[in-house]
């Protein structure tokens, strides 16, 4: 807004200058008056893309910073979600398979192996299949929505703890053996 006021300043004060003296010293004045705001015009502008140039590579570096994160996230999500999946597979396959064994048996043994069925599902947090039967998802992706940074998450959790698409994924993208 200055710019604008000095610049209708500037032009006011030379259309001014220029009709009080005579025409050869006018149309000097003139000129150079066009040519010195020319010149301001340029370096304005240039200043002015120059900003711009830089405040969009900025906003470009952190679209792609936002990008990378919300995908390294995907990725932990999409790993944990396979490994519960897997574990919740696995432990239909194998009540399956103890249930058709217990249709062979008396109704007695039955009876008695379908208690100890659904008793005998893990809670225990400290081994993989109980966290993740009781919370539904990994350690390391329980960490990481409550708050923690997936690679501290890393570094805190045990290995036994993790699954193998979670050690894979700690190597290639953090180098934590």
């Amino acid at each position: 807004m200055k710019k604008k006021l000095i610049f209708s300043a500037i032009v006011l004060a030379a259309l001014t200058l220029g009709a009080c003296s005579n025409t050869k010293t006018s149309q000097q004045n003139s000129e150079s008056a066009s040519n010195s705001v020319a010149a301001k015009k340029k370096t304005s502008a240039k200043l002015e893309s120059k900003k711009k140039a830089s405040s969009e590579s900025k906003a470009d570096s952190e679209s792609k910073k936002k990008i990378a994160e919300s995908s390294s996230r995907a990725a932990s999500i999409s790993v944990a979600e396979a490994s519960s999946t897997s574990v919740a597979q696995a432990n239909s396959a194998s009540q399956k398979a103890s249930s058709s064994s217990v249709a062979a048996s008396s109704s007695v043994d039955q009876e008695s192996s379908a208690n100890e069925n659904s008793s005998s599902i893990s809670m225990d947090e400290h081994t993989l299949t109980g966290f993740l039967n009781k919370y539904g998802v990994s350690p390391v992706l329980y960490k990481t929505q409550h708050g923690m940074s997936e690679k501290e998450a890393f570094e805190t959790t045990p290995d036994s703890m993790k699954s193998s698409g979670e050690l894979q994924t700690q190597f290639l993208k953090y180098g934590i053996k």
